[in-house]
């Protein structure tokens, strides 16, 4: 979802456009707020078992409903991205997973703004994989039978997680 910001969050005051570093923003002419369009931020994990095997899910909310994806989601602002990754897998999937590299940094154009998403590879240590209402669906799969994943960024991580060597796009 994005912000609009009609006024400004600091005074009060209405925001009129202004130029700031050649871009024309929202900014207030009572103080220094500028309404900077800031991407959210997400992160997602490739969890891999002792079989080599990797966990996804099938996405029961939007975006992607219905689609393949790896155990994911946004970063809250009081946890590092390890932490986010950790919590959003044993939200999705009711798995403990150690989280081992980054693999890849991406950044996606949405409808609603722009969207930096840190995938993590990572280990399944325990916990009991099963559905929950936001992935209504989940498996594990070999490394060359991972079914089509519906976010370009995750399909990205996987590339970069199997080659070893983190990407960033």
């Amino acid at each position: 979802m994005r912000v609009e910001y009609r006024f400004c969050p600091g005074c009060g005051a209405r925001l009129v456009e202004r130029t700031v570093e050649g871009r024309p923003l929202p900014a207030c002419p009572a103080c220094e707020f500028v309404a900077w369009p800031d991407p959210k931020v997400a992160v997602a994990v490739i969890v891999e078992d002792d079989r080599g095997r990797l966990l996804a899910i099938r996405r029961g909310m939007a975006p992607g409903l219905g689609q393949w994806a790896l155990p994911g989601g946004y970063l809250d602002a009081d946890e590092t991205p390890a932490e986010g990754a950790r919590r959003e897998c044993l939200e999705e999937t009711n798995c403990l997973v150690e989280i081992e590299r980054l693999a890849c940094i991406h950044h996606v154009l949405t409808p609603d703004g722009g969207l930096l998403v840190l995938a993590f590879g990572g280990s399944f240590v325990g916990g009991a994989p099963s559905p929950t209402e936001e992935a209504p669906e989940l498996g594990w799969f070999g490394r060359d039978e991972l079914p089509e994943l519906g976010f370009s960024s995750h399909r990205v991580a996987v590339r970069a997680w199997r080659s070893g060597v983190p990407e960033v796009l």
